[in-house]
């Protein structure tokens, strides 16, 4: 049985490795396109649900509608994302979508996440691995509360390989 110390240092590494990771991630965003982490989030979240609106957007990558508008005002300008059709003469509810050049971000930025998860499962045996998926799925709902949170949790997750029927978090709502 754990100690009352070993639990804390448990929880210690814990918190560190989560931050190291949240780290490597957004370096290796801006190292591999340039944007910081909400802008990456956007064009992660519009290249996974195209048509999403501002105010969805919004919702997903926290932030304030103010500043996704900002956002998605320098994301058009930068020719990575277009603003579609909608309601005329009301930019929130255009929808947007990714243009070939955002595409092409998308797909970068998704690699570039993948590649610093890959390097930490690296470390890990195959049936470690294994291990740890059955653990995170049992953690993750625990960390995740109920609304908003649960688009926000997943704002850069290749939702491509993601299985809906074993998500750890659609099973809350």
């Amino acid at each position: 049985m754990a100690t009352d110390k070993e639990i804390l240092r448990l929880e210690n590494l814990f918190g560190a490795m989560s931050l190291a990771l949240v780290d490597k991630m957004e370096k290796a965003f801006t190292d591999e396109t340039g944007l910081g982490p909400s802008a990456i989030a956007a064009i992660v979240q519009i290249g996974t649900e195209p048509r999403l609106t501002i105010e969805t957007l919004r919702r997903m990558i926290a932030l304030s509608h103010s500043a996704t508008v900002r956002l998605v005002d320098q994301l058009v300008a930068s020719d990575l994302v277009l603003r579609a059709g909608g309601v005329e003469g009301d930019r929130r509810a255009r929808s947007l979508q990714l243009t070939e050049r955002g595409r092409a971000l998308f797909d970068k930025s998704l690699g570039a996440r993948r590649a610093i998860i890959h390097r930490a499962f690296a470390a890990l045996e195959a049936e470690e691995k294994e291990q740890f998926g059955r653990l995170v799925e049992k953690l993750l709902p625990a960390l995740v509360d109920l609304g908003d949170d649960q688009d926000v949790v997943c704002r850069v997750c290749d939702q491509g390989v993601c299985d809906q029927d074993r998500c750890p978090i659609a099973f809350m709502i």
